[in-house]
């Protein structure tokens, strides 16, 4: 047996022994007491105390793992293969024994880590496991999709958003550390997401205290159930761009980019999603037919309506689309019939782990839903959706709830779930609805579930614990009034803070809206200016408007009519300045988001055919150059120029100016400037 006791060598020894040991070739290697792994992009320096230190050959920048419990490692071999350099070895975390191994792949700047155990029955508690690797820089940022497109929140961030991040608030399995203004940086992946978590831990840097994201495990039915794996990326500049573009690659090995040029070929009815405005609260024919004589070109339509007004509807070139969800449900009536709200109570109900079921939604006015357990989802789909296709002629289906709930377990032996378990029968449903020929919207989007979603509500939007007013029952704030406004508009809505992680992803794969309690048009009364910077945050992102066109109302509804009937003007402006666009690049791929001054109230981003986008979210007036135009951006105006697009809103002789161009339509309005 190789054991190796805890030595105290200063680090500046360990890293100069890791530069001389292994310099000329790749490989593994040993000096003394320390291994080390070497390929063409970084070496890694493995202490005895277990504590990595990670060179970037690129960047000729070396990272230091922040230890928070030093560890002791045993039993260290060689195991590497054809296409990795890699070791192995014993040691123990939070008194759990795991067997580690370390890998290079050749040709890569990846550091991954797999954490296994002999006993995979072991019971285990949370396990916080794999410490960060500092970054001692002022400008250190933490990039994360935390229920949104994506934060790039400053490191020192007090208080910061969340001290844990689980399944339920990671769109995307990963998190970015990196300067943002010299660009390096590195980001952890958690290969199996499943049961894990990152713990947002404080850090000490001179005088200064930031946090930075831990890896860490879960159970899995209470065990540790199988190997668990993760990988750090490193980049020498390109910072959160950089790393969403490298886990785009990643997830393009696993099969997760399905993007719109693929899709289309199973459903031509997609191309009517591009450059949609999407609906919620009208589907009549004569609505349909009103929209369409004001120049709404494309709509997803929401709602119910007879036979022969939806193939009227149809016919007019939108998609009409049904509400479903099938998780949260009540007792079977009397006919004893089941449908998409309707099971049987309590068998078929998620059973937790002490015992009890699992509630679900509460109406507004007081009904207690419960969980109906994944494994019945895709049976009850195939009782209601084709039935209601043989009478109804949908072209698209939105499933509320699917992919914006946590994962959760099952412990019922009927009919037992593990979290991986109940994401896969999420990929099922959604794939069995497509089989249907419908175009598939979802609430919120999941990593897992862009190669069978289409589009997604609420993915634009700030997070879920950043409203201020009461947003799933619907009811719109007529004020300002309440402790959450400002949470909303820092974390919420902060051009400082936001970055379309989602965007550089999954653009050209999935289409992203706003939620539905938190729409283009839903703070009209509360503060208008949101929805000129909801407006902005669509053109920048190359994504699509939600609004509503419902009358007044009351009970869980909208209690103000939507913008269709109270400011249409606002309804056609937002249509027109922003769909357009879509309707050009929806297909491609965001190649690039950057922020064009200090404030970060001017931003830009590119994508994949040239189109190039600049909006500006400031007070102050910003000269920008896009195609070689000059244009002045007032608060709140763009310039947009593309092989198929040229549009703007920019200040021309004191009025503000909006031109849109394409191949198909033209459009100028002038507003007198109030400035």
């Amino acid at each position: 047996m190789i054991f190796f006791k805890r030595i105290s060598i200063s680090l500046t020894i360990f890293v100069l022994l890791g530069l001389c040991a292994c310099s000329s070739s790749d490989g593994v290697s040993q000096e003394g007491d320390v291994w080390f792994i070497e390929n063409s992009h970084l070496k890694v320096t493995i202490q005895p105390t277990g504590v990595l230190n990670v060179y970037d050959k690129k960047g000729n920048r070396e990272w230091q793992q922040v230890a928070s419990k030093d560890k002791k490692i045993e039993n260290v071999s060689e195991v590497s293969t054809a296409d990795k350099w890699a070791i192995a070895f014993e040691t123990e975390v939070n008194n759990y024994p795991f067997l580690i191994k370390l890998s290079l792949p050749k040709a890569s700047a990846d550091l991954e880590i797999e954490a296994d155990m002999e006993n995979h029955d072991t019971p285990i508690e949370d396990i916080p496991f794999f410490d960060p690797f500092l970054l001692d820089s002022e400008h250190c940022s933490i990039a994360v999709a935390d229920f949104c497109n994506g934060h790039l929140y400053p490191a020192d961030l007090h208080p910061f958003p969340y001290k844990r991040y689980t399944t339920a608030l990671l769109d995307m399995p990963w998190i970015g550390v990196c300067d943002a203004k010299e660009g390096h940086g590195y980001e952890i992946i958690l290969d199996t997401s499943d049961d894990a978590f990152f713990d947002m831990i404080p850090v000490k840097v001179g005088k200064r205290e930031i946090v930075l994201p831990k890896a860490g495990w879960i159970s899995s039915k209470k065990r540790f159930g199988y190997a668990r794996r993760l990988l750090c990326h490193f980049v020498s500049d390109g910072g959160y761009v950089a790393l969403a573009k490298y886990y785009r690659t990643y997830a393009q090995k696993r099969g997760l980019i399905v993007p719109f040029s693929e899709k289309v070929k199973k459903n031509p009815n997609l191309t009517r999603l591009f450059g949609a405005v999407d609906v919620w609260g009208q589907q009549s024919v004569e609505f349909a037919k009103e929209a369409k004589k004001a120049g709404v070109e494309k709509m997803i339509m929401n709602g119910n309506s007879t036979p022969e007004e939806l193939k009227s509807i149809n016919e007019l070139g939108y998609l009409t689309s049904c509400y479903d969800a099938y998780q949260d449900v009540f007792q079977v009536e009397a006919d004893g019939k089941i449908d998409s709200g309707h099971e049987y109570l309590p068998d078929n109900i998620v059973l937790k782990d002490d015992s009890t079921r699992m509630l679900a939604w509460c109406t507004w006015d007081g009904h207690q839903s419960m969980k109906r357990c994944p494994v019945f989802w895709e049976r009850t789909a195939k009782l209601v959706i084709p039935e209601v296709l043989s009478k109804y002629p949908f072209l698209c289906r939105f499933i509320d709830v699917t992919t914006a709930e946590d994962l959760y377990e099952c412990y019922d032996e009927r009919h037992p779930l593990t979290r991986a378990e109940k994401r896969e029968l999420g990929v099922r449903l959604f794939d069995y609805i497509r089989s249907q020929g419908l175009v598939v919207g979802g609430e919120h989007g999941r990593w897992w579930a862009a190669p069978v979603i289409d589009y997604v509500e609420g993915m634009m939007s700030g997070g879920t614990d950043n409203y201020a007013w009461d947003a799933p029952y619907l009811r719109p704030p007529m004020n300002k009034e309440g402790n959450k406004w400002e949470q909303y508009e820092t974390l919420g809505m902060n051009p400082q803070y936001r970055v379309p992680l989602w965007e550089l992803v999954f653009h050209d794969c999935v289409v992203s809206t706003w939620y539905w309690g938190d729409a283009n048009d839903f703070l009209t009364l509360a503060d208008p200016k949101f929805t000129d910077m909801k407006n902005c945050y669509n053109i920048l992102y190359g994504t699509i408007p939600l609004l509503w066109a419902n009358e007044e109302t009351g009970g869980a509804g909208p209690a103000k009519p939507g913008s269709w009937v109270a400011n249409r003007e606002l309804f056609l402006e937002t249509y027109r300045n922003v769909c357009k666009l879509h309707e050009v690049i929806a297909g491609q791929e965001m190649t690039v988001h950057e922020f064009l001054t200090l404030d970060g109230m001017v931003q830009r981003t590119c994508f994949a055919d040239g189109t190039e986008v600049v909006v500006n979210f400031g007070e102050s007036v910003y000269e920008a150059t896009v195609g070689g135009k000059k244009y002045q951006l007032p608060q709140y105006g763009f310039a947009v120029k593309g092989p198929k697009i040229e549009q703007s809103r920019a200040l021309i002789d004191g009025q503000i100016v909006t031109n849109i161009h394409t191949n198909t339509y033209n459009f100028q309005d002038f507003k007198q400037c109030n400035n």
